[in-house]
């Protein structure tokens, strides 16, 4: 682990060994003003870190260490995420947040994303635990909810198609222009269904092909609908089918607007995301390869006349996920939003 200074922040990571898990310490290890005092990794532990993730060796020392160990740990902690499967943190954070009230907490998981217990057990086939402290998160798209995150102690950090999805609808909300069904596409790489190998995963059945699942039915439905209703006044339904691409990283997202055509769209974005660092406003369509690695977001839009259509890449481990989380953590803690986020990613 690094060595911690006075002024930096310790934190501690539940859930280390994951896809999530393992970018948010490549992270965190280079944040200049965070120490990682310990990580978790229920199958792992005992085991080095840099022998489970090589790509960090030289980055993260130390080995990992077991929950209950992460527990007791916690008092000792600035921060801490947990990157743990969805339905397991809504058992520990209470536990986490009860015998450490000072602690900051960010969720990786969908456990706290929604005040909305019965829309949880519907989507995520659980019910759910810890009701009592669905109001007490922040939901931390970081580019709309900065005034909430800032001080915050309990951040639900957004998964990683509703990312994508708000990038592009979030200004519509705000402007009026989220109405009727709205179509999208999102399509994904095969490093968003975590790291246990599964028959659409393996590189055979994903290698040169597309599918598409759960259409109409996706998890991630629920928060969208859910934030959006917070910034809009209007009655919208959103129609989303998500797909399986040929590639590791990476949501490529695509929203019909009917009625709004390129050059409104423009301008909503311009107005939304103009003064953003970590998110860029172009015409036509960004490419997949520029986010990859990288925490950095791209929107398109273009059309014809009166119809337009909006484009968002995101890297799903990153603005999906760990990079988001260590922006609403920047935030929480008063440091500048992108510390530790500044690097590109590879072009190629």
């Amino acid at each position: 682990m690094k060595n911690p200074a006075q002024d930096q922040l310790r934190v501690g990571v539940f859930g280390g060994s994951g896809y999530i898990g393992a970018e948010l310490l490549r992270y965190l290890s280079a944040h200049p003003s965070v120490s990682i005092s310990w990580v978790t990794a229920h199958s792992r532990a005992g085991r080095g870190i840099a022998d489970v993730l090589p790509n960090l060796r030289g980055a993260v020392s130390g080995n990992f260490i077991s929950q209950a160990e992460g527990e007791d740990g916690s008092s000792g902690v600035d921060v801490v995420f947990t990157a743990l499967p969805h339905n397991e943190s809504q058992d520990l954070v209470p536990k986490l947040v009860e015998a450490n009230p000072e602690l900051r907490l960010v969720d990786m998981a969908g456990d706290f994303r929604t005040n909305d217990p019965a829309g949880y057990e519907k989507y995520y086939g659980c019910e759910h635990t810890a009701t009592d402290w669905l109001p007490r998160f922040v939901y931390g798209f970081t580019e709309l909810q900065r005034d909430k995150l800032r001080g915050a102690r309990l951040v639900a950090n957004p998964g990683c198609f509703a990312t994508g999805m708000l990038l592009a609808l979030a200004p519509l909300a705000a402007a009026g222009r989220l109405q009727g069904d709205v179509c999208l596409l999102g399509l994904t790489g095969s490093s968003g269904s975590g790291n246990k190998p599964k028959q659409t995963t393996h590189h055979p059945e994903r290698f040169s092909n597309v599918r598409s699942y759960k259409p109409l039915a996706h998890q991630h439905l629920l928060e969208v609908e859910s934030f959006l209703g917070t910034i809009s006044g209007e009655d919208f339904s959103l129609q989303f089918v998500p797909q399986s691409g040929p590639f590791v990283r990476g949501i490529f997202t695509t929203v019909f607007t009917p009625g709004v055509g390129a050059g409104e769209l423009a301008k909503i974005y311009a107005e939304a995301y103009g003064a953003e660092s970590l998110v860029e406003v172009i015409e036509g369509s960004p490419d997949l390869r520029w986010v990859q690695g990288s925490a950095r977001s791209w929107v398109g839009v273009g059309g014809e006349g009166d119809n337009g259509v909006v484009f968002t890449v995101i890297d799903n481990l990153g603005k999906g996920a760990a990079s988001q989380g260590v922006q609403n953590m920047n935030l929480m803690c008063g440091l500048d939003e992108t510390e530790g986020l500044r690097a590109a990613g590879g072009f190629v």
